[in-house]
């Protein structure tokens, strides 16, 4: 058998149910923590994108231009939206992109001419490069035209951007930047 017990005040009345002040305030204070932990976190998320994809650009131009010395001939980097040749009607490679062997240094990927690698999509990206519709390094490794990828969120301006430098010689680079990704 339980008994139950009920509490009155001094005074003989129940007391009022509710937060009192400093509960509230604590409340409010850890709200606001958790707000700004949280738009922290997107921003270092969004940044770790954004250097996950220029990696790969990096990796890809490296590519083009190792297999470019390896197998003595043209090998070329440029947009695909299928994977199997390239694709001229836009300039955002965020679609893709593959790694072929070009000898005759055209924007087509032709009968017997190899394609070495894939890429694939990437949703929610802008990357354009700025020489054209695609980068060709020659046999003895440099860049055919010196250019760079842009790597940023899609449809924002005057954001965090990675870039992906190819100078004539052949060296490639890597830099993180800010402007408009239009």
């Amino acid at each position: 058998m339980s008994v139950q017990r009920t509490y009155k005040s001094p005074r003989g009345c129940t007391p009022a149910k509710g937060f009192t002040l400093l509960e509230i305030m604590i409340a409010v204070l850890l709200m606001g923590i958790l707000v700004s932990i949280t738009a922290q976190m997107g921003s270092l998320v969004e940044s770790s994108r954004l250097g996950f994809y220029s990696q790969r650009l990096y990796a890809s131009a490296k590519l083009t231009r190792s297999e470019a010395i390896k197998r003595g001939e043209r090998v070329s980097i440029c947009r695909s939206v299928n994977g199997t040749d390239c694709d001229v009607s836009d300039t955002n490679w965020s679609a893709g992109w593959i790694v072929f062997v070009n000898p005759n240094d055209n924007d087509t990927v032709d009968t017997g001419e190899e394609v070495i690698r894939v890429f694939n999509a990437m949703d929610t990206l802008r990357i354009t490069w700025s020489a054209g519709n695609r980068l060709t390094f020659i046999p003895r490794g440099s860049a055919a035209t010196n250019g760079f990828f842009t790597v940023c969120t899609d449809g924002l301006t005057a954001t965090a951007q990675q870039t992906v430098t190819v100078t004539a010689s052949g060296q490639i680079r890597k830099a993180s930047a800010t402007g408009d990704c239009t």
